[in-house]
């Protein structure tokens, strides 16, 4: 909450993701964050917490909420805590978040596995081409553990247009709604939109963060929106998506997932890979999308693109499925046919008493 006090002469205007050469800009940079969001005061009381938490073999929670806009376009993914020599997100024991505190909190859902993933890819023939086929072929590769284990289902749309995701949102109850294209932020709306594809022409038809709420408002079973777009150098500067990640969270949707810059193929992969790992062994998703940031971390290439994604929630705990494995087991078991006993053996001729 200090963030605004210290923090509101900063320029709005994000830097770019930092290249290997510029981490210790990154570090600066999320030293300075650091710096402006904690007074001595509050410092002294997250360390204390830090403290106690580590004691009790816990994490520490940290939820950012920013509320004003100048401020919301920071790069706060970068915290350096210079006491301990890394970036906050890196740090298993502190999880972080944008936080939207609304008036109902988010209650997780119990399902049955395996959790239902829809994905879909848009590339509409006036924006730069995507390989639709290349691209499943990427999210497939990351989990394909996961569906092998039938702990995952991943179904795409059929169709790369808002009545296609409409139709395909009526198909059933889904969790995780998983988006791969393009998009760009709209000043005049004052938020984020995905690009999806025109019927008609096959051009693009952008659909704001508002009206993709409107197709998810019907769907109380998703829980997580995951929106993985190639952004332009504008876009990029305009922190893209920030603002459609918190339309989304407050029209419902428990807890959406953003990149504020473009992400490489490897690090998509390894933030798919072990991001949805971390969801179906029944980790929170802060603690899911920080286990994903170590792994991108830990690529042979040093870059900061564990900074890229953006998580915005609106679930205290950060828990959004329930998975019930023993319901699942005792469901399957119920399903299965009843054994058929086998047919009793011949009888014997009776004896005729003759020796």
């Amino acid at each position: 909450r200090g963030a605004g006090t210290n923090l509101r002469g900063t320029t709005a205007t994000a830097p770019p993701a930092p290249a290997a050469d510029e981490i210790a800009l990154a570090r600066t940079l999320g030293g300075a964050l650091c710096d402006g969001l904690f007074s001595p005061e509050i410092r002294a009381r997250y360390r204390s917490s830090v403290a106690a938490a580590r004691q009790e073999g816990k994490r520490l929670r940290v939820r950012l909420r920013v509320e004003a806009p100048e401020l919301a376009l920071l790069p706060w993914e970068y915290l350096y805590d210079a006491d301990v020599g890394d970036h906050v997100v890196l740090l298993r024991e502190t999880p972080v978040s944008r936080y939207l505190e609304m008036g109902r909190p988010a209650q997780p859902l119990t399902i049955q596995p395996p959790i239902r993933i829809l994905g879909m890819i848009a590339s509409p023939a006036d924006l730069p081409s995507l390989d639709a086929a290349q691209e499943k072929q990427r999210m497939i590769e990351a989990i394909d553990h996961l569906l092998d284990a039938r702990t995952v289902q991943l179904e795409w749309v059929v169709g790369q247009s808002w009545r296609a995701l409409d139709a395909a949102l009526q198909e059933g109850e889904w969790h995780i709604f998983h988006f791969i294209g393009h998009g760009d932020f709209d000043p005049a709306l004052g938020e984020g939109r995905i690009a999806l594809v025109d019927e008609a022409g096959g051009d693009s038809h952008f659909l704001s963060a508002t009206q993709l709420g409107r197709l998810f408002d019907a769907h109380p079973s998703l829980r997580l929106a995951v929106l993985n777009a190639c952004e332009g150098a504008k876009a990029s500067e305009q922190n893209l998506f920030s603002s459609a990640a918190a339309v989304l969270a407050r029209r419902g949707v428990p807890a959406v997932v953003s990149m504020q810059y473009p992400i490489s193929d490897r690090a998509a992969i390894e933030f798919s890979r072990t991001f949805y790992d971390g969801l179906a062994r029944g980790l929170a998703v802060d603690e899911a999308v920080q286990a994903s940031r170590l792994a991108i971390s830990m690529a042979p290439t040093v870059s900061g693109e564990w900074a890229t994604p953006v998580l915005h929630m609106r679930a205290p705990d950060g828990v959004l499925l329930r998975v019930d494995l023993a319901g699942a087991i005792f469901h399957q078991r119920a399903e299965m046919p009843s054994p058929v006993a086998p047919p009793p053996p011949p009888s014997r001729p009776a004896a005729s008493g003759e020796d």
